[in-house]
Order: C-alpha cells, then sequence, then structure tokens
C-alpha cells in the first residue's frame, strides 16, 4: 500500500516504508505485524490516547481535545483490523458515558511505525552519544556561511554536528557588527540577557565581566548563575590582529564520562551536590545553585555548569566539604588535560559555535599591546536548533510523499 488516507495527531508527513500486515488483539494491547517482519505492541490506553480524530484532535491546531478520564478506565476495543488503506482501525467501546456510540480511531502505518515503542524501535530512535576529545577532533567541524544562509540542506548540516559534538565553526561570515545576528535567524529566536539581545567581547577599561579583560579564561559555560542557562553560544570574530587569546573547547560530557569511570566517588558528589553561582556585577545580581554536572533520571548527561570565576561560597554542611573541594579539583584538572583540549585560533569572518551547556570554553592571555580583537557574541537555545532541524526535515518528508504519490501506479 503506497499511501493512507488516515489522518495525523500531527503537521508532519509520514512515508510508509514498512506496511501492516496483521493486527492481533491481546487483553490490554493490540500487536501488530509489519511487512519487514518486525512486530509492536500498543496498549488500549496509548491507542486511545493518540487517536487523531476530528473529535479528539483539533484540526486547525493538531493539539488535543480529548482528555482520558472521559473514558473508562476499562478501556478496551470492540475490534481491530487493518483497513482498506492500510491504517490500523480499532474500533472503541463506549467511553464514560454508556450512551455515547463506539469511537473509530484510524492510525496511519507511517505514524504508528515512527512512533512505535517496542524495544527495536526505540532502539533505531536513540541516538548513541559521541564524545570527543583533541585527539579525536582536532578541528571543529567546519561549515561554509554563504551556503548555509541559502541553502536549507547546508543549514541542516552544520546544525546536526552542532547537535552532535556540541561544536563548530562557520567560515565566510561578513565582518559586520549585525551578521551573527542574520546567521542566528536562520535557526531561530536569538536569546537576549542583561548583556544585550548581542554583545561585544574585547578589552575594556571598566568591565562588566572577566571575557572583557586581557585575562586568560579557564574552561566554563556562561551565565550558570541562571536557572535555565543559554543552550547555544556564537562567538563571531569581526577583528582579530592581537598575539594570544587561543580559543580553546573541552568536551564537558567527555571530562563526565572519565570521572563517573575512574573516580565514581567524585562523580557522585558532582552529579548530586549544588553548588552556589553568582554574577553580581554593578549592574545585576543573579544567582542560582546547581551541580556541575548535570544528569537526567536515567543517569543520560544533560549539562554542565562550570564556571570558576561565577562560584559563589561553597554551602554545603561540614563534612562534605572536603569531599565537595575534591571533586571540583578532580574535574578542573581534567578540563586543563591538553590532549582533551581542542585549540584553534578564531580568524576575521568565523563563527565558533557551541553548545553552552555541554562545551566548556576557554582563551589563552591576550597581548593588548600587539593589537585589537573584537569578537561579537549571542546566544539561543536547543530547542531552537532542534525545532528547525525538524522542520528541514518535514519539508524533506513532504517531498518524500508527494513524489511516492505522484509515482503511484494507483494515482
Amino acid at each position: 500500500m503506497a499511501d493512507s488516507t488516515a489522518l495525523t495527531p500531527d503537521f508532519d508527513s509520514h512515508p510508509i516504508d514498512h506496511t501492516l500486515v496483521a493486527a492481533l488483539a491481546a487483553p490490554a494491547w493490540i500487536e501488530v505485524v509489519w511487512s519487514d517482519g518486525r512486530t509492536s505492541r500498543f496498549h488500549h490506553v496509548w491507542l486511545r490516547d493518540n487517536c487523531p480524530c476530528e473529535r479528539c484532535v483539533h484540526q486547525g491546531t493538531k493539539e488535543q481535545m480529548f482528555e482520558l478520564v472521559t473514558t473508562s478506565a476499562d478501556l478496551h476495543p470492540l475490534d481491530t483490523s487493518v483497513g482498506p488503506t492500510g491504517a490500523l482501525v480499532v474500533l472503541w467501546a463506549s467511553g464514560g458515558n454508556p450512551h455515547d456510540p463506539p469511537h473509530c480511531s484510524e492510525f496511519h502505518p507511517g505514524w504508528l511505525r515512527r512512533h512505535a515503542y517496542d524495544d527495536a524501535s526505540r532502539r533505531a530512535r536513540n541516538r548513541t552519544l559521541i564524545t570527543w576529545d583533541g585527539q579525536s577532533l582536532p578541528e571543529p567541524p567546519t561549515f561554509d556561511g554563504r551556503a548555509i544562509m541559502v541553502d536549507d540542506d547546508a543549514l541542516y548540516e552544520w546544525l546536526g554536528a552542532l547537535d552532535r559534538f556540541g561544536v563548530s565553526r562557520v567560515q565566510h561570515v561578513p565582518c559586520e557588527v549585525d551578521a551573527i545576528a542574520d546567521l542566528v535567524g536562520r535557526i531561530g529566536i536569538i536569546r537576549e540577557t542583561n548583556f544585550g539581545l548581542l554583545w561585544d567581547v574585547k578589552s575594556e577599561s571598566n568591565p562588566i565581566s572577566n571575557a572583557n579583560t586581557s585575562l586568560p579564561l579557564p574552561p566554563h559555560v556562561d551565565l550558570p548563575t541562571r536557572e535555565y542557562q543559554p543552550g547555544l553560544q556564537f562567538l563571531h570574530c569581526i577583528l582579530n590582529e592581537t598575539a594570544g587569546g587561543e580559543n580553546i573547547l573541552v568536551d564537558g560530557y567527555r571530562i563526565a564520562e572519565l570521572i563517573r569511570e575512574h573516580h565514581p566517588a567524585d562523580y557522585e558528589v558532582l552529579t548530586t551536590v549544588p553548588f552556589e553561582w553568582a554574577n553580581r556585577s554593578r549592574t545585576s545580581d543573579y544567582r542560582w545553585s546547581s551541580p556541575l554536572i548535570v544528569i537526567d533520571a536515567d543517569g543520560s548527561l544533560r549539562e554542565m555548569r562550570v564556571g570558576n570565576w561565577l562560584r559563589a561560597p561553597l554551602d554545603v554542611p561540614f563534612e562534605m566539604v572536603e569531599d565537595c573541594y575534591r571533586a571540583y579539583r578532580r574535574l578542573f584538572e581534567l578540563t586543563y588535560r591538553s590532549d582533551l583540549q581542542l585549540r584553534f585560533r578564531l580568524e576575521p569572518g568565523e563563527v565558533m559555535a557551541f553548545d553552552n551547556r555541554r562545551a566548556l570554553h576557554a582563551r589563552g592571555e591576550l597581548t593588548d599591546t600587539s593589537g585589537r580583537r573584537f569578537l561579537r557574541g549571542c546566544y539561543s537555545e536547543r530547542d531552537e536548533l532542534r525545532s528547525r532541524m525538524r522542520m528541514i526535515e518535514r519539508a524533506r518528508r513532504e517531498r518524500q510523499v508527494a513524489t511516492a504519490t505522484a509515482s503511484s501506479p494507483d494515482r
């Protein structure tokens, strides 16, 4: 079956790479058999909750109107089958009101396969974390800014690398003060902070941040002092005539992996004990507490909170102080290991783009008397990157479906 007329509960297109062969009823789920031999089980409650029909999903917004609490807890189908268009068809008994007629749900096979939650399907969707060091990644993945500005495929390739590795470099960006806004605008919304929408990195006589001095900067992320620190950071080199100031990147996730493997006690401290962070400038006062390594409920790495000059006094029970400082020292010793660092010089017309919640960035000392250095920066979010990638993927699938439909012998 090349196509299905079944609705889907989203705006996406869903190519049918594998068709439904059979649908088998069980007491609490429906098991479907796919044309490639894979089987997937879908609980009754899951299927009813995801019914895409016009009564359950607003077709203009694709937001759900159905509420699970309006149905019986003893939810079960009266009948299940593979329909003539290839959709999974489920006829439900009435919901909470016994006078309601049976309800029919039709599930598009492409959508159903894409959201199957059997073990094989979930493994196929899960992305393996790729961490790196200065040996495996001696240069940041590098892309042409001219192509990114006009070609969604080039944009997608750049964003994919930035998403996978957490670091990238874009070349051939005009040396103009607003060019970084145009580049990041290709992704989505720029995040404004107390530093403004766009901000400058250059030596100043009256700085509000260590970044605006000639000091070397240790490996860090920006704004760990915020409840939600920026997900992406972009630094555009407009001028660089000074000696020194070499750019340094470190994969915070690789650091976390090494500590977890070789120093589990320190890893336990770094992932569970909140450290205090503070940005107490003359113009603002932001404070937050968080572990240095933040993990999800399943133990997967989510973000790093590292900023030496933005630490407030440690506030933990007396008996934990030495353990906390030992773990903190362990982490920073690793960030200074040369084999774990990626080093390069950012030249005019280049943008360093990185995941600010993963990649630690640093800078060598600047020599003010040798020339000038001017970077223009801004922040955005992981959400913006992934939304943009999904929209490009959606457009690709729409073209794929249109091509398959046009070439179908039934048309």
